[in-house]
């Protein structure tokens, strides 16, 4: 039985390094909402919930959702030669999935289900789908550099989470690795949760106010 909560399909946001952003198309009141971002190392990620995949799993039991996860490394300063592994959530619980597009073609990577950490995909927590590049030859890019893009489809077993969510373990979240060329980790691993670019909009229109206030309260 398809879910009730399909009417939010198509949702993006954009984390950019040093900041937090809403996409844009989002409608965007006073200056963009900009927020800490430790992990980001320059690169700009985006993460799409495309809408219900075309199939659903053979085998899955709950609806399978389509997932893109764009990262932009054009601005990356962190120092490494390539990503070799990016996690993706968008419930508390995954069924399955299938990795249907990455650099280099879904065959250079393997997916393992849980999250990552220093040492790479390590099979634990809930939610999360880890995709694993296996051919580095395929799948490796040079950076900074290119545009890269991975897409999932996921069967889940809990509720979709919603980008509008105030509690961080509600919210749909990204992790991802670089390496040298030894596949060596360089710098923090990237592990932000994504809000929704509507939310972002009015926080940054309340900082802006907030401000504002506190310079009139100075003078």
């Amino acid at each position: 039985m398809k879910k009730l909560f399909q009417i939010a399909l198509v949702a993006s946001v954009a984390v950019i390094g040093g900041a937090t952003k809403a996409s844009a198309d989002s409608m965007m009141i006073g200056a963009p909402w900009q927020a800490p971002c430790g992990t980001c190392q320059g690169s700009t990620y985006k993460l799409d919930i495309l809408g219900l995949a075309p199939l659903d799993l053979v085998g899955g039991d709950f609806d399978t959702y389509r997932v893109a996860l764009t990262i932009d490394t054009s601005a990356y300063n962190g120092g490494g030669t390539r990503i070799d592994e990016v996690a993706v959530k968008i419930s508390s619980g995954a069924d399955q999935a299938k990795l249907v597009e990455a650099p280099g073609g879904a065959g250079a990577w393997q997916l393992v289900t849980g999250g990552i950490s220093s040492g790479g995909c390590n099979g634990s927590g809930s939610g999360f789908e880890c995709a694993d590049l296996k051919v580095v030859s395929l799948g490796g890019a040079t950076l900074p550099g290119p545009t890269l893009t991975w897409v999932f489809d996921i069967d889940i077993s809990g509720p979709l989470f919603s980008f509008e969510s105030l509690d961080p373990g509600a919210a749909p979240s990204i992790k991802v690795r670089y390496v040298d060329k030894y596949d060596n980790k360089v710098g923090d691993l990237v592990s932000e949760n994504v809000p929704e670019p509507g939310t972002l909009a009015l926080l940054g229109l309340g900082a802006s106010l907030a401000a504002i206030r506190r310079r009139r309260g100075q003078r």
